[in-house]
C-alpha cells in the first residue's frame, strides 16, 4: 500500500473540517427587494393669514411680498412597482387616496382626477385655502409578507404653532383593504405587548402612549409607535417622537408569522423623466 504523505492527509482533513462546519453554518439568503418611486409635488397657494379686503386700507406700506404672500405646498405618495402581483393597482390606488386625505378637506371626486387638476382646484378653493395645509406626505413603510405599510405625515399652519399629524397605516394585498395592526396579533396579546412597551426608556417621553393607532409592524419581531411633533416639546424630548419595541416576545405574540413572510427590502427608483 502506498503511503499518503502527512502533510496531504492534514490537508484533507482541514478541507473536509472546513466542508462540515459551512455545511452547518445556516446560509443567509438576501431578502427580497420591492421597488417603489415618489410621486411628489410643490406648489404655491395664496396664504389665509392674508386677507386682501382687510389689508386693503394699508397695502401702500406694505412690501410686495406681504402683498402676494403665500405658502408652499408639499404632496407627496409613492407608486409600488410590483407587476407580477396583480393587487399592486388597488394598493396603488390605496396609497395616493390617503395622500388625498392629507391634503384635502373632503377627497370627493379627486380620486379620478388627474394630479394636475387635484392641484387646480386645490389653489383655486378656499376650503382648501382656509385649511392651511402645507404638507401632505406619505411615505411607505414596512413590506411584511402580504402586507404593506404607508405612514401619513402632515402639518398644516396653526394659530401660533404649526398643527402636525402621523398616522401609519398597513394594507392587505390578499383582501385589497385597508387592515389594523392590532389584528395581526393574537386577542390577549396586549397586555404583553404593553410590559414591553413600558419597559423601553422612551416608555416616560410626555408624548408616549400604547396607542395601536400610532403602532406599524416594522419587521416579525418589530413594533415600532411614532407620535407627532408637538410645540413646545423640551429640547430633551425631541426624540420621544420613537419608540420601537424590538424582541422575539413580538413575533410569538403574531396570529399568523408565516403570512407576514418574506420581509422585503424597500428600494426607491429616481422617477422617470
Amino acid at each position: 500500500m502506498i503511503g499518503v504523505p502527512r502533510r496531504l492527509t492534514s490537508l484533507v482533513a482541514g478541507l473536509a473540517c472546513a466542508a462540515s462546519v459551512a455545511a452547518a453554518a445556516p446560509v443567509t439568503e438576501p431578502r427580497p427587494t420591492l421597488h417603489y418611486t415618489m410621486v411628489t409635488h410643490r406648489f404655491a397657494v395664496a396664504d389665509p393669514r392674508h386677507d386682501p379686503q382687510r389689508d386693503a386700507v394699508d397695502d401702500a406700506q406694505r412690501s410686495p411680498y406681504e402683498r402676494s404672500l403665500a405658502r408652499n405646498v408639499e404632496w407627496s405618495y409613492p407608486v409600488f412597482d410590483d407587476a407580477r402581483d396583480p393587487a399592486t393597482p388597488a394598493l396603488n390606488a390605496w396609497a395616493r387616496h390617503e395622500s388625498l386625505k392629507l391634503l384635502l378637506v373632503e377627497v370627493g371626486e379627486a380620486d379620478r382626477q388627474t394630479d394636475a387638476q387635484v392641484i387646480a382646484n386645490a389653489i383655486a378653493s378656499q376650503d382648501f385655502i382656509d385649511a392651511g395645509v402645507d404638507q401632505a406626505w406619505v411615505q411607505p413603510g414596512a413590506a411584511l409578507g402580504r402586507y404593506r405599510g404607508i405612514t401619513g405625515y402632515s402639518e398644516a399652519i396653526g394659530g401660533s404653532h404649526p398643527w402636525h399629524q402621523v398616522s401609519p397605516l398597513l394594507y392587505d394585498l390578499d383582501r385589497r383593504a385597508e387592515a389594523h395592526v392590532a389584528g395581526l396579533f393574537k386577542p390577549d396579546a396586549d397586555d404583553a405587548l404593553k410590559d414591553l412597551f413600558d419597559a423601553q426608556p422612551e416608555a416616560a417621553c410626555p408624548d408616549a402612549a400604547f396607542e395601536w393607532a400610532q403602532a406599524s409592524l416594522n419587521g416579525i419581531d418589530t413594533l415600532t409607535f411614532e407620535y407627532p411633533y408637538r410645540p413646545g416639546r423640551n429640547r430633551q424630548d425631541i426624540d420621544c417622537g420613537l419608540l420601537m419595541i424590538k424582541s422575539p416576545r413580538v413575533a410569538r405574540l403574531l396570529k399568523s408569522p408565516r403570512r407576514l413572510s418574506p420581509e422585503y427590502t424597500l428600494v426607491e427608483d429616481a422617477p422617470a423623466r
